[in-house]
């Protein structure tokens, strides 16, 4: 495959010999045009002296003789003029060309040129003095090349054009290696970054003085290199937090069983189902995992329908009155919309996680609330609860698996909320949890 560097040059290459052909096809067709202007002038010019002598000598004369045309015409005549004059009968008066007179070569040659003029079928212009047929004429220059001083006026004109030609192809071929191996290089440092960048090197400096083009690439890979080491910084975090995570319950588990194993510890129904809770609480680990997984897997989508607001919020209605009533809190549920765009499914479950939360944190007593309304071209789910928060945790609630320090004594694995934003984002939503006064307010926005 071609370097960049070949395909630049190459394109300039072909550009150029393109524009030289151009140019020099041009300069021909413009020399070629004032040659054949020339010499319609110069015959025309010719002509306009030789009529006027014929008739002043036909007028002296009252006739046309060898003699008489050839003392009148001679004068006039050079090397590079050809005048065939002959009388209204067709006979030769006078024949001319390149500086002899042909009258006095004999007959044969008299005979080859009026051959000549009826074969060449050359328009003979008509002489009158004024209604009298006095002669017919040919006459015109042997061309613009017949003349010497001419001659040596084209090379000379040639020559300078063609040192011009080669002079003009050095440098533009000087110029287009330099470009060409400035913009090569430019983007041989632009690919080498990026391969060190997908060998696992993070910090990688990218050449930002060329192209627009490159340094938005330049720019892209910087962005690319700053994600990736976000990405790779949570995904060792999650992974470090997720064997946190798993270390206690296993430990527990392990240690029951060697006990029972051994025969020190009793299977006993109440350590049976301390054993079960903790089965249950990796299940719901693993669980929530995958569903988090797959809510932030680029295959996921959702199934955007019109919601039925009284709908949704009695379902969360129903679902967490028990949970109110045992804890002897007040929990409301109020719309303002009548419906509301989204995926149904996804958003209950979204929801739901924060008002599990919520009712992890309220104490005894206290209230829970879910507002459903619309504002700023928004449908917004605001779900708040009585308590707080200490500032400096608020930041980090939607991290994954990230309990809180007043959660840290229930159980649950930290990825609810985790959850709730993947769900929000995949609705080009957004969260938001302030404090204000003793009530937390968590609002979940997606467009409407």
């Amino acid at each position: 495959m071609k370097t960049l560097f070949a395909q630049t040059f190459t394109a300039f290459l072909i550009s150029l010999s393109l524009l030289l052909l151009v140019v020099v096809s041009l300069f021909l067709f413009g020399v070629r045009r004032s040659i054949q202007d020339w010499n319609v002038y110069r015959d025309r010019s010719l002509q306009a002296v030789i009529v006027p002598q014929l008739q002043r000598v036909y007028r002296r004369d009252n006739e046309l003789t060898r003699n008489s045309v050839q003392e009148a015409l001679s004068q006039f005549l050079t090397d590079n003029h050809y005048v065939y004059v002959l009388s209204p009968d067709r006979e030769p008066l006078f024949l001319y060309s390149r500086g002899e007179n042909i009258m006095m070569e004999g007959e044969e040659a008299v005979e080859r040129v009026l051959e000549g003029l009826e074969r060449s079928q050359e328009m003979q212009r008509a002489v009158f003095d004024s209604e009298q047929l006095i002669a017919y004429i040919s006459a015109g220059t042997t061309g613009f090349r017949g003349d010497v001083a001419n001659l040596r006026f084209l090379r000379s004109m040639f020559t300078t054009v063609g040192i011009g030609v080669a002079l003009s192809l050095i440098v533009a071929l000087v110029a287009a290696l330099v470009f060409s191996s400035y913009v090569s290089n430019q983007a041989r440092g632009l690919a080498g970054g990026l391969r060190r960048l997908a060998s696992g090197e993070r910090h990688v400096s990218f050449p930002r003085r060329s192209s627009r083009e490159l340094r938005t690439i330049a720019s892209s890979a910087e962005t690319l290199q700053s994600r990736l080491e976000q990405e790779e910084q949570l995904r060792r975090q999650w992974a470090e937090d997720v064997a946190h995570d798993l270390r206690t319950p296993i430990a527990a588990l392990k240690t029951q069983f060697e006990g029972m194993m051994e025969g020190y510890l009793e299977p006993a129904p109440k350590r049976l189902e301390a054993v079960f809770s903790e089965l249950l609480r990796l299940e719901g680990l693993v669980n929530d995992l995958r569903e988090l997984n797959r809510m932030e897997s680029p295959e996921m989508s959702i199934e955007t329908k019109s919601v039925d607001a009284e709908h949704f919020v009695q379902e969360l209605r129903r679902t967490f009155e028990v949970l109110a009533g045992r804890d002897e809190v007040t929990f409301t549920a109020e719309h303002a919309v009548e419906q509301f765009s989204g995926d149904e499914r996804l958003l209950a479950r979204g929801v739901g996680n924060v008002l599990q939360n919520a009712f992890q944190h309220v104490e005894p007593g206290g209230a829970v609330s879910l507002e459903l309304y619309a504002r700023n071209g928004h449908t917004v789910f605001e779900v708040a609860n009585t308590g707080r928060l200490d500032e400096d945790e608020i930041p980090r609630l939607f991290d994954r698996l990230y309990r809180g320090r007043s959660a840290s004594k229930r159980n649950g694995s930290g990825l609810g909320l985790s959850i709730t934003k993947a769900i929000i984002e995949l609705h080009d939503g957004s969260v938001e949890i302030t404090q204000q006064d003793d009530t937390t307010r968590v609002r979940l926005r997606i467009p409407q």
